[in-house]
Parts: C-alpha cells; structure tokens; sequence
C-alpha cells in the first residue's frame, strides 16, 4: 500500500449534522479516510459551536441547495464512489432512497438521536441524558436532574460508531459486500453508561443525594488547608490502605463496621462517618503535602484543574494530544491529537477542514460492485472469526473486550489465579467473553498462555508500564508466537512523559483534566456519574483493534497499537479543549446544576422533571406558563417551575409540545424497562446474584448483515480454561499437570450476575 494508514483510500461522505456523527467521521479521517461533508438540510444554527473545528478536521467541507435536482445529483454521483456514508437525520436518508438495506459495497453509517430535535448542538446530549436515565443517576446534593455541561455521551457514539463502522469495514474485505449500521442516540448513552444501566427490579432507586464527590469516599475530590482540592483515586483494598495510612487515619479500616472489607467503605450506614473522617485529615494540609506523600505511597492522587489549562500539561504535551492547525475560520487553532496510536500503520497528524464550493468537491470512480450473491444474513457478527485475548482488570480492559464480544469476536478474558479482583462490582464488563485463569508467573501457566497466543489474533491488556515485560508477554515475545498479531495496550498516562508510569483511574482523570470542576463550577467539584475516561479508552481499545484488523486484512501485517486514559480526557472534551482567538468559553454548571440558561435546563414536575429546550421566551408566555415576557432570568425560572410543578411529566410535555418548545421526560433508570420499545430494542434479561432477573443493555449497535442476536452472559472465573487451552493445542493430560500444579484454574459458571455500579 503506497499510503500506510490504517484507512488510507477508504472514502466517507459524511451527511451528518449532530456532535456524535461528526466525531465519527473525524475519528475515520483521523487514520487515512478521505470525508466529504456536506451540511444537511436540518442542521440548526444552534449547532455552529467552536468544536466543529477539531470535528470536521481532516475534512473536505461544502454546502448544497437540497431542493435543487442538479445538486442532488452530485451527491448521488459522490454516493457511487462512497465506501462509507454517515447519516443523522431521516430527511437525508429518504431523500436518497437509503432508507432499506444498502447495496453493493456501501456501508451506511445511521446514527439517529432519538430526540425530537434531530440535529444541532449541546442539547441533543442534554434531551438524550434526559430520556435515556443518565441525568436522574448523577450524585448531587439534592438528588434532582443534573444537567452534565460536556457532551460525553455524544462522543462516546461517536467513538463507538466509528468502532463498529471499522469492523464493517473487516467483515467487508472477507465477504465483499456492505451493509446498514446503526448507532443511534440511545446506543450512545448505554455504551458510555453500560455499568450504571444494570437493574435489579426487585431494587430500590439508588440514592444520588450522596453529595457531588460521588458514593465511594475514597474514590473523590476533597479541599485541603490552602482552599484547592485533591482527588484521591483509592477503589481498591491496596490503595485504600494506603491512602488512610497517609492520612493517619488508618484506624478507619479495622473498624469493626468495615471489618477490613473495601466494600464497606462506600455502604449506605458507613459512608457519611468514612467521608467526614478524610474530610478532617484533608483540611490539615495544603494541597502539596498531600500530593507528595500519597504519591509517595504509589496512590493515584492528583490536583483538580481546569480544562483550559489541561492542554498546555507537561504530559498531555508529551503523549502528542496538543496539537496546533491553522483553521479557515479561526486562524491558529489549539485542540487535541489522536486517541489511537497505531505503531504499524501511523496515522498523520490533523490537518485543518477545508471549505470549498460545491462544484470543486472531488470525483469518486464508482465502486466496483461485488460479484457473486450476497451472503445470507449470519447471526455472528461482523468480527466472527477474530480471537481476542482480554488481559484487561479493572474496567477499561474488561470494557475494551466485552465491546469486542458485541462485535462478534472470541473473546477470551485472561485473568490472574483468584480471578479478576473488580469482579465484585464489575461483572457486568465481562459479558461476551470466556475465562482462562492462569498464573502467568509460574512457567507453565506462561507456556500455555503463549499456545493459546499461537491461535489468537489480538491480546489487550491495560497494565502499568513495565507489567508486559515482567511476565514476559511483551509485544516481542507475542510476535516470536504469532507473526501478524496485533496488541492493544491501554495504560494511564501513555507510555513517555513525567507521568507515564503513575497509576490512574477514571475519575482521578477527570479531575485533573478539568472535568470535574467545570461540572461544579463555583460550587464543589462534581464526580462525574458517567466513567466517561475508562469507558472511552476501553472504546477506544477496540476502535484501535479494529483499524489495525482492518489494516492486516489488507496489508497482511500485524502491529503494536495503544491508547490512554489521558488520551480519552482529551477526546471526550475536545469541544471544550478547543483554543483559538475570541473563542468562547466552554459551558461551565454549578451546584445541582439544572442548565444554562431558563429557555434550557430541567424543570420539576409532580412526578420528576422535564428537561425543556425554547427557542424564547415569548413561547412560555403563549403556553400559559409566563404571563409576562418582561421579567428577569430568575423570576422567569421561578414562575415557569411553579406552574410546572403542578403537571406531571407527561402533561407538561404534552403542554410544552403543542406550544413549539421541545422537551422530553427525565427518566429514573429503573424506569426503562417500562417502555416496551426500549425494553424490546436496547434490553436483555440476564440471571443475577440475587436470585432474580436483572435488565442489562443488549445490543449495541444494529447490522443488516452480520448482527448477533445473543444475550452476552458473564463467565464465572476460569469457568472455559480446559477447553480453551484444548482448542490451542495443549494435550489434556498436560492441562491436567498445569490445573494440579495451580499453573491454571478451573473455574465453574458464575450463579448471577452482580448489583449496580457503585456510581
């Protein structure tokens, strides 16, 4: 291949309108695509938001008369020559007549809100957060609907579209022909929020008026004595002990109500004690004696920042994610790099959109169509075929994989004798997969690894630098195995720069990067409900997986590829990043944040909250909720929350509605499994520990071909190892020496799956 990146000669037309289809065409353009985008004829003026420099880059950009004849047949004439088009909205789709199942080779990239307002800016997130339940599962103060600043769940469809985009893309080079996928508005919110959306029927609601620092009080922010505040990121026994040794509080953890049990640490009845007790011990010292001494223990701590200093970070300067263009519109233009490294096939570095006029958008040679019939659809999914072996603990790792199995790999979770120690709360990452639990340390165990490395196409894992090495599992080592396999590492910080080797963890990320005060605003920093750094860069995991498959179906190598949570802190604000002269401020919330502004925010209503989006004033005042357009903000807040708060959720949409504002219901969690459509469309019934069914997030993606139709079920610990190491090769009766020796464990099949996430 002349052009070594990943989707060099892949081309997009990209008709898309919203932040998350254009996120996805960035993320193909980033690695080699050749886009094409063409504002849509729904595309609100609300959506011109300064992002739109980092997401249309790499872009060719134009705009067309869709009423016109003559420039609906150039787009159609782009359309032949088109390996990929992104649509958002269903006027474009029909007026291509893309509505069925795609011929040839296309591939239809369909990426619905499922809000009433099908394009535009913020607040398709915020109408989506609303409906899809992540605004009522945000910790607050008062536990009401939190309107989140950051667009997180627009990105992370936009991430996940790519992903599944790109597995399309390898499914496509075995059987030559395209196919519809979808990855709508509802996909995107359960796939940033897969954890949170596990529910247990016979549960109560969770409590979210635990405060804004979140439900684990060893997992939060806190103010020291020079008034700044410190996150400290201690989730696990290790940490925590840690952690409460540097505080001189050490005493917490042989209380006899938590009994040395992390777990107990985050109940309900320990909670409030255990948070006042650090509280105390934080609000003795500044900042920097804390940070030096609980770096010194090895505990991921970190001080909280603001987002726009997080660019100009020594680290995120180091790993490339500060990047510099000159954009048509803005003239030098700062925002983030790639999410991805790919180290076989190395993508270039962003280069700014460009606008041209219509008649010079390029000319595609038509695509040679398929010969022979097109396959019957499989029930496997587009990556059947592909085995994946899933080093991955905690969460990142575990997610990169499950999303994986969604995809229709083998996926094989690899994990340590006793199993993986996030299992407790986490087993809801591992869907999808099959168990080995093998001791990599003891040589037999190593070697039976290395066998099963021999018939794999992918190993993953999100170690700490120097992890690898150590056991022996380096990118060398798989390579003198397997020749053509491609590794995914997913680590904290990258792998160079002054931080390289700390440990992290998603919230600890979203406090340094800026996240979590730009949530709070003058009020507390917030813990963000949403893992929006360890599910985007366990996303990301397989968006890398899946680039350099497609590159080896192509180019028949392998290669080492890897990404970081502070890559992920990059993407999943890369709207809010964005640097440029006179560029406006990101939005910035507050305590119990309910929106920006009156016409934009949540509402209560008898029943819960509306979240209501007006175009003006004067819209409440013929609605009969003002009487009067001539007050201030506040009054008018007051007075439309009062009349509000006497309709029910229903009845005040149905009012809001008939008057032009749009507005959708905010919606419990546990509220979902009510509507039939989401409870046919998005959920599935597994067994849980309780002896009861749970609802979990089914399928999360659509394919016209190639869609698994399977509830993915989590395996007990070690519960597939015989058989997995069988299938490699390994004699029995050495499987049996390796099991007597405690090189390898049998496990057996988990009873249930595990409560909801502790966020």
């Amino acid at each position: 291949m002349k052009d070594n990146q990943a989707l060099a000669g892949v081309r997009v037309l990209d008709l898309s309108g919203t932040i998350a289809s254009s996120v996805a065409g960035m993320l193909l353009g980033d690695y080699g695509a050749e886009v094409v985008h063409l504002k849509p004829a729904k595309w609100r003026e609300a959506g011109e938001l300064p992002g739109l420099a980092v997401w249309h880059r790499n872009k060719i950009c134009s705009e067309l008369d869709w009423a016109s004849d003559a420039s609906l047949g150039i787009v159609r004439e782009l359309l032949r020559g088109a390996d990929i088009c992104i649509t958002s909205d269903a006027f474009t789709a029909t007026e291509l007549g893309m509505n069925g199942e795609e011929p040839g080779r296309l591939i239809h990239l369909r990426m619905p809100p499922c809000v009433p307002l099908e394009s535009g800016g913020l607040d398709v997130d915020n109408l989506l957060a609303a409906i899809s339940g992540v605004a009522l599962r945000q910790s607050s103060f008062g536990g009401g609907a939190i309107d989140l600043v950051t667009p997180y769940v627009s990105y992370e469809q936009g991430l996940w579209a790519a992903t599944a985009t790109v597995a399309a893309l390898v499914e496509r080079e075995k059987s030559g022909f395209g196919q519809q996928v979808t990855v709508d508005g509802l996909h995107g919110s359960i796939v940033a929020n897969i954890a949170t959306l596990v529910m247990d029927p016979a549960a109560p609601p969770i409590d979210t008026t635990v405060g804004p620092g979140g439900a684990m009080p060893t997992y939060s922010s806190y103010r020291c004595a020079d008034d700044k505040w410190v996150f400290i990121g201690a989730p696990t026994p290790k940490f925590q002990q840690a952690s409460l040794e540097v505080l001189g509080i050490p005493q917490v953890w042989i209380d006899p109500r938590i009994g040395g049990t992390f777990t107990n640490l985050h109940s309900p009845e320990n909670r409030s004690w255990v948070r006042a007790m650090i509280a105390d011990a934080f609000a003795t010292q500044p900042s920097d004696y804390w940070l030096k001494r609980l770096e010194a223990a090895d505990v991921p701590v970190g001080l909280v920042g603001e987002t726009r200093d997080w660019l100009s970070d020594p680290q995120i300067q180091a790993i490339g994610q500060r990047r510099i263009v000159t954009d048509p519109c803005h003239g030098e233009t700062v925002m983030g790099g790639l999410l991805v490294e790919l180290f076989g096939s190395p993508a270039e570095g962003p280069s700014p959109r460009r606008f041209v006029p219509f008649e010079e958008l390029p000319v595609w040679p038509g695509q040679k169509q398929p010969s022979g019939r097109k396959p019957r659809p499989t029930n496997r999914g587009p990556l059947d075929g592909i085995r994946v072996l899933n080093l991955g603990a905690m969460l990142a790792g575990p997610y990169g994989g499950m999303l994986m199995a969604e995809l229709g790999a083998d996926v094989v979770k690899v994990e340590p004798r006793g199993g993986d120690v996030f299992r407790t709360v986490g087993a809801h990452y591992n869907r999808g997969m099959r168990s080995l639990e093998v001791d990599l340390r003891n040589p037999m165990g190593h070697a039976a690894f290395l066998q099963l490395v021999g018939v794999s196409d992918v190993v993953m894992d999100n170690y700490r630098l120097g992890v690898l090495d150590r056991l022996a599992i380096d990118y060398e080592s798989l390579t003198a195995v397997k020749p053509d396999v491609i590794t995914v590492s997913v680590t904290g910080f990258g792998e160079i720069g002054p931080l390289a080797r700390r440990p992290a963890f998603d919230p600890m990320m979203g406090a340094i990067s800026g996240m979590q005060k730009s949530q709070g605003g003058d009020s507390d920093p917030v813990f963000i409900g949403v893992a929006v750094n360890d599910v985007s860069s366990g996303c990301a995991a397989a968006f890398a997986a899946c680039l350099a498959l497609f590159h080896r179906a192509r180019a028949g190598e392998g290669q080492r590829t890897g990404t970081s949570l502070a890559a992920a802190s990059v993407f999943m604000q890369s709207g809010e990043l964005i640097q440029y002269p006179d560029c406006p401020p990101p939005r910035v919330g507050g305590r119990d944040f309910a929106g920006p502004s009156v016409l934009d925010r949540f509402y209560p209503s008898t029943d819960g909250y509306v979240r209501v989006l007006a175009n003006s004033i004067d819209q409440f005042v013929d609605a009969g909720i003002l009487e009067s357009a001539h007050v201030d903000d506040d009054v008018a807040a007051d007075q439309i929350a009062g009349a509000l708060r006497l309709l029910s959720r229903e009845e005040a949409v149905a009012l809001l509605e008939a008057n032009g504002i749009f507005s959708v219901p905010a919606r419990n969690i546990c509220e979902l499994p009510d509507d039939p459509s989401i409870r046919t469309d998005y959920l599935a019934i597994v067994r849980g520990d309780t002896g009861g069914d749970f609802f979990v997030p089914n399928r999360l993606a659509r394919f016209s071909r190639t869609e698994r139709p399977d509830t993915l079920q989590t395996p007990g610990a070690g519960e597939h190892t015989r058989d997995l190491l069988e299938t490699a090769g390994v004699p029995m009766s050495e499987i049996e020496d390796a099991i007597a020796s405690g090189a390898v464990h049998q496990g057996k099949p988990l009873k249930g799956i595990g409560g909801v996430s502790y966020r």
